[in-house]
């Protein structure tokens, strides 16, 4: 009888480390995400796709209340305490490509401004009816009479939480 004891601990124990060793093991399977190809990671959840720069870009797909369209992972939000520089660093471009990207005279960016930062190819921000410049005097009702989009929209496209906007902030419209 104890013989059987020691025989089921053994097996208990050899389970448990084939159990660790599976789980240690990342599964990638490879999808398409929003027409691009993609690589889930079957454990977390996460897609990682090639972007155009040769970098990887990481995706949770766990988190249910973030939009993880091609369109919104092109472009960063500035958040407080960022400058264009970290933002070129954080998404491996130099100043100058960022700059060109979002047609930036300066390096100034103010919070809440969306900056493109992947897939410049396939960039349509040249197009005068897809940008507003903030000027002085313009005002989310100014600009949302102007242009036929309204403000709510406007907020949601350029991540502003409030009414508040910067001379030569770049709106987009679309």
């Amino acid at each position: 009888m104890r013989k059987n004891y020691k025989n089921l601990f053994f097996l208990v124990v050899l389970a448990c480390v084939f159990n660790l060793e599976a789980q240690s093991r990342t599964i990638y399977k490879d999808v398409l995400l929003n027409g691009k190809q993609a690589r889930l990671n079957v454990a977390t959840g996460e897609f990682i796709f090639k972007g155009s720069d040769g970098k990887d870009s990481i995706v949770n797909a766990r988190r249910t209340n973030e939009d993880f369209s091609l369109e919104r992972l092109n472009y960063h939000t500035v958040q407080s305490g960022e400058n264009l520089l970290n933002i070129a660093e954080q998404y491996g471009l130099t100043l100058k490509k960022i700059k060109d990207a979002n047609n930036l005279k300066t390096t100034l960016v103010s919070v809440g401004q969306k900056l493109r930062v992947r897939n410049f190819e396939d960039e349509k921000i040249n197009k005068s009816e897809d940008i507003w410049v903030v000027a002085k005097g313009h005002t989310l009702y100014y600009i949302s009479k102007k242009t036929g989009v309204n403000v709510t929209d406007i907020k949601r496209l350029n991540g502003l939480k409030s009414n508040n906007l910067s001379i030569g902030q770049k709106l987009y419209l679309k």
